[in-house]
């Protein structure tokens, strides 16, 4: 083999050793053939054993304050119970009729296995001391609708902030169903669909239904992502197939750039259950990035195989493709495991996953896709000098018009440009909605909606209040009297249960409940209402997502700084890890991206031994990313979610690659002989135009993420797509002249 290439020893760039793979497959095929062979048969034996995270609060898990204190508070609490809220609604009023079903429906799903209670208008009953109904229940056992008016109209006078669970409008109900925390996984599953069918059966179609909690959120969530995974992938790979047959126009040559790179999203499918790692809504856009990635590297290498003399034996064309175009496949693939290592820095679990299944399938994508292409090479495509129709992909003689003759006017614009995006991506607001992380057409979105707007929401928040003790008993009650009517007042809208709720319901408001007194309470209510010392009370407000809109985060940062004066110790809760963790993520993210663009830029300088290509390749590689950022006012409205910093550093390390082609191919021309300008020129020319190929390719493939039910998806997709678009543009226009500037030449 070292005779076959002793004469191609120009190199460009330090590959550092990233090419030998594709060196040993060009030297022993037959061996590479059985080991890529192996991997295949490894990749679909691990198939049966992907899993998907149905855990909604591992996904904000880190070890910030009140990701810590919710952690506390839940083994303080014991077994998590799991809550199903069963949501139904009517464009008219409930007839006496329908309420009748409507309870048969709640007693039908009391007597589930394993439920444990089951809150409804049904079970709401008067205050003790009422002066009307004491103590009746609120729905009595034969409704009327004139006993439906008065008694609904009497309860709400006398239980402000107290779960009516029926909306105002008497056309919504809800009805929360907890399960025992004992039941596993797959039993809650079961249990959902079993309480799915309960409401199918007693309510017809002329009601609105849904069940929805933070379970089934999760249910949903993971139903949308075993879809999205094969949607992805599946029409990810014909439409890379199309595209790279309209670049070569012969389908055995486009199988010969679409297997490698099928191969190596197959392999990055393939670490999830290897490492033991479950598929998130945004991991499962990995196995695509990887392919469109993989793509392109397969058609740099094809192009260049292809544009080789014919006359020279297939295995040495193959190996001059692998040593000119290796390196800076390898080097691409570097940067784009940096970009997504970036990530890593984040104190989230499920994103370090994330940046560690990205960062091991780029590389071992790549490792593939530059063995099976020298594999496959020789005997798929052998003499053939056809360059396929990639020759309509030339770079417009506009560009080179610009580069040589209006190099100033490029750099004042794209300074312009720059300040502008600048300002644009400051003006963004850090901002996160969950349910944009749930299929955009999904009932329980709808249903949560729904909710929020009904009843205030059902997510919990307690506040928690230390008791002093036997002595101090009466002081205690005051300043948990207190405690409760600040954070009531705080948030008119919302329900709020607490011990002082259940003193006014028995109808002994000025002293503390005994034991004796909370019986009819169900254990599992009760313990979040006081501790099993007795040494913490809780106020418990029900509220939405705290970021749902600008007045559910007004409403919730009030209920926070309300409950502090009053004397919580502390305020834990799903929306408390909502409203705070994610801008921290946003903010780490951010310090990450920068850390990759600097980490990723001295790399490649490195690699081309060429110290003052560092301050070359910040400007036309930043300058897109703050385009796609300020475009988020366009997007999103402004508002900058952990989704969208995710793709700006991700983004970074592919859209660095098209930098590092047109470089390598300026540095062949130079080793040439060639001056500065007429080295540019070819690459212009020749690299260019694969650059267009691929940033069509890739952003074409991309654009299946359009097809996906997550918004977070589709947005990361675009994101993606219009920073390769700037950076092409970047590459081809401000990255040249730059290079032609004295101090950089080369």
């Amino acid at each position: 083999m070292t005779g076959e290439i002793s004469g191609i020893q120009r190199r460009a760039i330090s590959g550092f050793g990233l090419d030998y793979p594709g060196l040993l497959a060009v030297r022993w095929p037959i061996l590479s053939a059985i080991f890529l062979c192996i991997v295949v048969a490894v990749t679909f034996a691990s198939m049966n054993y992907i899993r998907f995270d149905d855990d909604i609060e591992r996904s904000m898990s880190s070890d910030s304050i009140h990701a810590n204190n919710y952690r506390q508070f839940e083994r303080t609490m014991g077994a998590r119970t799991t809550d199903f809220i069963v949501l139904v609604s009517t464009d008219t009023d409930f007839t006496p009729q329908d309420l009748d079903q409507l309870r048969e429906m709640t007693l039908e799903l009391a007597l589930m296995d394993d439920v444990l209670t089951v809150l409804s208008p049904f079970s709401a009953r008067f205050s003790r001391n009422h002066p009307q109904y004491p103590g009746e229940p609120v729905f009595p056992d034969e409704i009327t609708s004139n006993t439906l008016t008065d008694r609904l109209q009497a309860y709400r006078q006398g239980a402000a902030n107290q779960p009516s669970m029926i909306g105002d409008d008497n056309r919504t109900i809800l009805v929360s169903v907890s399960v025992d925390p004992a039941v596993d996984r797959d039993g809650q599953r079961r249990i959902y669909a079993d309480i799915r069918d309960v409401v199918d059966t007693y309510v017809d179609d002329r009601f609105t239904r849904a069940v929805t909690g933070e379970d089934a959120i999760a249910f949903e969530i993971v139903g949308g992502m075993r879809s999205d995974l094969v949607t992805l992938n599946a029409i990810g790979c014909l439409f890379a197939l199309v595209i790279a047959f309209l670049v070569f126009g012969n389908l055995v040559t486009a199988m010969t750039a679409i297997v490698p790179a099928v191969l190596g999203a197959m392999s990055s499918i393939a670490l999830f259950p290897l490492l033991g790692l479950p598929v998130t809504v945004m991991s499962n856009t990995i196995p695509v990035l990887v392919l469109v990635l993989g793509l392109a590297d397969s058609i740099h290498l094809v192009m260049h195989y292809l544009k080789t003399s014919n006359e020279l034996p297939v295995k040495e064309r193959t190996a001059i493709s692998v040593r000119d175009i290796g390196p800076a496949c390898g080097l691409t693939a570097v940067t784009t495991a940096i970009a997504f290592a970036a990530v890593a820095a984040v104190d989230n679990v499920p994103l370090r996953e994330f940046a560690l299944i990205g960062a091991l399938g780029v590389m071992v994508s790549y490792v593939i896709v530059i063995m099976t292409f020298a594999v496959l090479a020789p005997v798929a495509i052998g003499h053939k000098t056809r360059n396929g129709r990639s020759e309509w992909l030339r770079v417009p003689p506009v560009f080179r018009r610009l580069v040589f003759s209006r190099g100033r006017m490029v750099v004042a614009l794209s300074a312009i440009i720059a300040v502008a995006s600048i300002w644009g991506f400051w003006r963004t607001e850090p901002w996160y909605h969950f349910d944009g992380y749930l299929p955009a057409d999904s009932e329980i979105r709808q249903a949560n909606a729904h909710i929020n707007r009904t009843f205030g929401g059902f997510f919990p928040i307690w506040h928690e209040l230390t008791l002093e003790g036997d002595e101090e008993e009466q002081n205690d009650w005051a300043r948990l009297t207190a405690l409760n009517d600040a954070v009531a007042s705080a948030a008119p809208d919302y329900a709020v249960v607490s011990l002082v709720t259940i003193a006014r319901w028995i109808g002994e408001p000025e002293t503390m409940p005994q034991r004796d007194q909370l019986t009819e309470l169900p254990e599992n209510v009760l313990t979040q209402l006081l501790s099993p010392d007795g040494r913490t009370a809780r106020v418990v407000t029900f509220a939405p997502e705290p970021m749902a809109s600008r007045q559910t985060l007004e409403t919730h940062d009030r209920i926070e700084r309300t409950a502090r004066e009053a004397g919580a110790a502390r305020t834990v809760g799903f929306p408390v890890i909502l409203r705070h963790e994610p801008v921290v993520v946003i903010g780490q993210l951010g310090l990450s991206l920068v850390a990759a663009c600097i980490i990723a830029i001295l790399v490649v300088a490195a690699a081309f031994r060429w110290p003052a290509l560092f301050l070359v390749l910040i400007i036309p590689n930043t300058l897109p990313l703050f385009v796609t950022a300020s475009a988020l006012h366009i997007l999103t409205g402004g508002l900058l979610n952990p989704t969208a910093m995710m793709a700006l550093t991700i983004a970074f390390g592919i859209a660095i690659d098209d930098c590092i082609h047109f470089i390598n191919r300026y540095r062949l021309e130079r080793s040439d002989g060639h001056s500065v300008d007429e080295a540019l020129r070819f690459a212009i020319d020749r690299t260019g135009r694969v650059m267009i190929a691929t940033t069509l390719l890739i952003s074409g493939g991309l654009l299946v993420t359009l097809l996906s039910p997550f918004i977070m998806v589709r947005l990361f997709g675009i994101m993606l797509i219009l920073t390769f678009v700037t950076a092409l543009l970047a590459d081809l226009l401000l990255l040249p002249v730059l290079m032609r500037l004295k101090w950089v030449r080369s």
